[in-house]
């Protein structure tokens, strides 16, 4: 027979455990869902970075090949896929410094976008908007005029007018 002591130690013991396994259960879960949020891989950031990449590559391209055709108002810049096939040639008008021409204004950022990348202001579905930013003048002269290409989550890039650089937004 058991006695009121034994079932009232039994009783605790499984009140105990069953205290023990919801913790143990409840941390588990929270570990998982703070692991699954965490590692998730922002595609769009990634593929904004890669065409980031690819515009600046384009725009030292079309500097080295102003430099070598002596310095023309307009260059026409040949696209190529990764396999070195021609996919298509643009005109590109080159600033006085070297560098593809902006016009101040968002259409002058688009007009950059289309010429340097040949792809639709898109990325995964999103599009990309294209600023332009005056900056600072200099002797009446926007010395850091950019362009920022940015998606609606935040993710964004600078193509600095003047110097024909990118710098993505991590290294602002």
């Amino acid at each position: 027979m058991v006695t009121k002591s034994e079932a009232a130690k039994s009783k605790n013991r499984s009140l105990f455990i069953n205290i023990i396994v919801i913790t143990l259960f409840a941390s588990l879960m929270a570990v998982f869902i703070v692991r699954l949020n965490t590692s998730e891989v922002n595609f769009e950031a990634q593929m904004l970075r890669q065409l980031a990449l690819k515009l600046e590559e384009s725009a030292v391209t079309a500097h080295w090949k102003w430099q070598s055709e002596g310095r023309p108002v307009r260059i026409l810049l040949t696209h190529y896929d990764r396999q070195g096939n021609e996919v298509g040639r643009t005109p590109v008008l080159m600033s006085h410094e070297g560098w593809p021409e902006v016009s101040p204004s968002e259409q002058g950022c688009k007009t950059l976008w289309n010429a340097l990348l040949t792809v639709p202001m898109m990325v995964n579905g999103f599009n990309v908007r294209g600023e332009y930013f005056r900056g600072e003048l200099v002797d009446d002269e926007a010395v850091n005029a950019r362009c920022r290409f940015s998606l609606s989550a935040g993710d964004y890039f600078d193509y600095f007018v003047f110097r024909g650089d990118v710098v993505p937004e991590n290294e602002q």
